[in-house]
């Protein structure tokens, strides 16, 4: 969580008597239970918050209630996570993470995708009713936040309202809904307090009935002003605007304060909310309790907020008039006490917005740089945007700390000339202040960008002698150096450069540096990674836990790829893409990793010798979003077809993506193999079209590149079908030539891609290899062909089996989680229960939904109780 919890808590107006106005409270209660949107907009001290927090505070219990407050800045990563903390409490049946679903909001089809989803957990939630209020909404100008609204508004269930607390009109579809009969507005004028209620107001105060015209004609039935001029008992000039309020408020009430007081406000002005221990730590004295019970004892213009500490919150037109007095009278303290307030903040964007405040960029530079890891881990880009353009130019360029952020930013949207000028420019002012870890930091991440964009000059930059202690700048330049051998045919290197890598990941239980430390499955099948990618498959799994990462999702696609490719074991890489295709459901199937996930699946029918299967799995990979992505990501989407199709005889598929490679530029595709891939497909389109000697031609040139062969990850299958070329073209004295050496081959890389020579296992079964291949060679041969006759056998889940139309395997742990649901507890208490995380409760309780094909959770127990 990185936001203030305070701004998930709704005001609770303590300390001073409540008006009861029935002109307001009847409308805005009817309005509250019946309408789609309630629209409460007025300038500042109308009392839009307290009305509405007083309204919501006398319902009927089990009538749920989420309550988030928007701050200067907010965009929509920061209102979701908000508000899907809100509504924690009422158990809402996720179908996918929450957390994923925000963190794929970032564009069109995520905010799309959250919303629909957001909208199905509303209606399955077991509540009689609900309010989601957006307090301040002002406050943010992010117009991704208003489309939010609008698609939410639009579509929301009978049972639920959302109430908009504003000083002005959103851009919604306002007028819409108002044909409709499904606004309800409460405006200026309706807020402003008659007559009649002041006359009650006064008498239940204890004041003069005789007060009531003059003190209407002073306010203007403004709240704030009414609320100030009770309280100065005076007469005189109108305080009916927010200038006048301002003014009357500086010298009618806080220069009458005792000095002690005084003092103590002016300096807490700063806090957002106000606790005994940050206002102690802002200013320094040991008796804020007592001064902050004093401050609500004489309503003082606070509210309380419904915290698990004593929280006060300042209304913000007190709250600017006690700084404004501040800046006039003390200017030379407003720094250190915005320092002081950053420094007990947990909400980042706000400890930015503080020492920005305070002058102190180098130090909103460093809590921006300490955050970004976890936005981007989180998804929330634009947030990272949003902090990054807080800073002006002049101060940004001498930031490392700020680049570095920038770096980061540029990295996670495949920017990578954004990347590497950022991570120079903090190379450079690292060095220049004599910060080795700083400048260790920009020269790894000049590495990774060097590997994207060319890489030339890598090996002179001198990332063989990094001295930071941490292990960050490790890890990405070992990555980068390891991806640099491998293209380079240097896979020795590639290992040792990794395995050191590794040393230094496992010194770090870092989700965002797991992620930063994947070899990806460019590794998986060189000579002697497997073990290392096991390790990074373990930790990465370890580090995950049970939080919703893609990582996790990362680290099973890895394994699945290790257990095919390496291992050679279909049921092994089946078991793994299932245990993917689950995480990835929960975790809301983002783009990229989803893509991977059916590569691996187009594989693994390949490799089975599924020929519908994989004509599926093409027909997904070629028409999802990948395809789309530049020459780079089309070349090697094809070069993934062409193998497969390949390995069950699609001749048509193969030669349209034959096309495809060969008419990708050279620079687009990866290093190195352009020519040898086209020469591999080739020799397949040959093949397939009966031509054995075309086919031994292209073959034969792709095996003289030994290390670009290994690189495909076609080394055995290309030999294999070379051998059966000759056999069948009557070269049978040359057919062994590529299977020598199969057998140590066999020990250190991708054996297991000799799955794809499937069609050719028959013809070389049939050919007697004594005089040809040595023992140990002739004896893996006949392993892999022995596999290869055989079908892969499906693997059979364990658990409960389950009827119906969603029929699916209930586990024990799915089942006990079940039976707690049936019992009516929470998921609060059945992680108790359990000994479960929160996650991992809110995972189970979707698995038994899609399992039984259920949508709420009354549904899954009436399930159990009738079983």
């Amino acid at each position: 969580m990185t936001f203030a919890l305070t701004k998930i808590q709704p005001p609770r107006p303590r300390g001073r008597l409540l008006l009861s106005r029935p002109r307001l409270d009847g409308p805005l209660r009817d309005a509250l239970s019946t309408q789609r949107l309630v629209l409460v907009s007025a300038p500042a001290g109308y009392g839009k918050s307290a009305l509405m927090a007083q309204q919501l505070r006398d319902w009927p219990s089990g009538v749920a209630l989420a309550w988030v407050s928007v701050d200067v800045g907010d965009d929509l990563p920061r209102l979701l996570e908000c508000l899907v903390a809100a509504l924690e409490p009422y158990d809402l049946p996720w179908r996918s993470a929450p957390e994923a679903l925000v963190a794929g909001a970032g564009d069109a089809a995520g905010r799309a995708r959250f919303t629909v989803e957001l909208l199905n957990a509303l209606e399955a939630a077991e509540v009689p009713h609900g309010v989601i209020v957006i307090d301040d909404l002002h406050r943010t100008g992010d117009e991704d936040v208003h489309r939010f609204l609008d698609a939410l508004v639009d579509r929301l269930g009978a049972r639920w309202t959302v109430a908009i607390l504003t000083r002005h009109d959103p851009p919604l579809a306002l007028p819409r809904w108002r044909a409709a009969g499904e606004l309800a507005e409460f405006r200026q004028q309706a807020l402003r307090w008659t007559r009649e209620e002041l006359a009650v107001w006064l008498a239940a105060a204890g004041t003069a009935p005789e007060r009531v015209d003059a003190l209407l004609a002073r306010t203007e039935g403004w709240a704030a002003g009414v609320q100030l001029a009770l309280r100065v008992d005076r007469g005189g000039a109108s305080i009916g605007s927010e200038r006048a309020f301002n003014d009357f408020l500086t010298e009618e009430v806080i220069d009458t304060l005792d000095a002690d007081l005084r003092d103590f406000l002016l300096q807490v002005s700063v806090l957002p909310e106000l606790t005994a221990a940050r206002a102690a730590a802002v200013s320094g004295r040991p008796d804020a309790a007592r001064l902050l019970e004093r401050v609500e004892a004489m309503g003082l213009f606070v509210t309380s907020l419904e915290a698990q500490e004593p929280t006060l919150k300042l209304h913000d037109l007190f709250r600017a008039a006690l700084e404004q007095r501040l800046a006039r009278e003390r200017p030379a303290l407003l720094p250190d006490l915005l320092r002081r307030a950053a420094a007990g903040e947990t909400d980042p964007a706000r400890s930015i917005a503080l020492l920005l405040r305070s002058g102190d960029a180098a130090g909103a530079a460093r809590v921006l740089l300490a955050a970004t890891p976890a936005w981007i881990t989180a998804g929330a880009l634009p947030t990272v945007r949003t902090m990054l353009a807080l800073f002006d130019a002049p101060s940004r360029e001498g930031l490392a700390a700020w680049h570095l952020s920038q770096c980061l930013l540029g990295w996670a949207q495949g920017d990578f000339a954004t990347m590497d000028a950022s991570a120079r420019a903090a190379e450079t002012l690292g060095q220049r202040a004599g910060d080795i870890e700083i400048a260790d930091m920009g020269l790894g991440y000049r590495a990774i960008a060097l590997n994207f964009l060319s890489r030339r000059g890598l090996r002179e930059l001198g990332v063989d002698k990094l001295r930071a202690r941490a292990p960050a700048p490790h890890v990405v330049t070992g990555v980068a150096l390891a991806w640099a051998d491998i293209d380079e045919g240097r896979f020795e290197d590639a290992r040792r450069h990794y395995a050191a890598t590794l040393e230094h990941l496992e010194r770090s239980a870092e989700p965002h540096l797991w992620y930063q430390g994947n070899l990806g499955t460019v590794g998986v099948h060189i000579p002697g990674m497997g073990p290392l990618t096991e390790r990074w498959i373990e930790g990465a799994l370890r580090v995950s836990g049970e939080q919703p990462l893609t990582l996790k999702a990362m680290a099973l696609i890895t394994r699945g790829w290790h257990r095919l490719l390496v291992k050679g074991d279909i049921g092994g890489a089946r078991e793994a893409l299932d245990a993917t295709r689950q995480e990835l459901r929960w975790l809301a199937e983002p783009t990229g990793v989803n893509a991977l996930a059916t590569v691996l699946q187009l594989q693994i029918a390949a490799a089975g010798g599924d020929a519908p299967a994989t004509r599926e799995a093409m027909r997904l990979l070629l028409e999802g979003p990948s395809t789309g992505q530049g020459h780079r990501a089309r070349w090697i989407v094809a070069n993934f077809v062409a193998g497969c199709a390949a390995a069950v005889g699609d001749e048509q598929a193969l030669r349209e993506q034959l096309a495809v490679l060969e008419s990708t530029p050279v620079d687009s595709a990866l290093p190195g193999l352009h020519t040898i891939v086209i020469d591999i497909a080739r020799g397949h389109a040959a093949w397939l079209r009966g031509d054995a000697q075309a086919a031994i031609d292209s073959w034969e040139r792709a095996v003289i590149d030994e290390t670009g062969l290994i690189r495909t990850r076609l080394d055995a299958p290309t030999r294999l079908f070379l051998a059966a070329a000759c056999l069948r073209s009557g070269r049978v004295r040359e057919a062994a030539a590529p299977l020598i050496g199969l057998h140590a081959r066999s020990r250190v890389g991708a054996a297991g891609s000799a799955l794809f020579a499937r069609p050719v296992a028959s013809l070389l079964a049939g050919h007697d290899w004594r005089g040809q291949l040595g023992e140990a060679d002739r004896g893996e041969l006949q392993t892999w062909l022995q596999r290869l006759s055989a079908s892969a056998a499906p693997v059979q889940p364990s658990g409960v089996a389950v009827a119906g139309a969603s029929a699916g395997v209930l586990t024990s742990r799915e089942l006990e989680v079940l039976e707690r649901m049936a019992a009516g507890d929470s998921n609060k208490l059945i992680a108790r229960a359990l000994s479960l995380s929160p996650h991992t409760v809110k995972r189970h309780v979707a698995n038994v939904l899609d399992k039984l094909g259920v949508g709420s959770r009354g549904q899954a127990a009436a399930w159990y109780h009738a079983r």
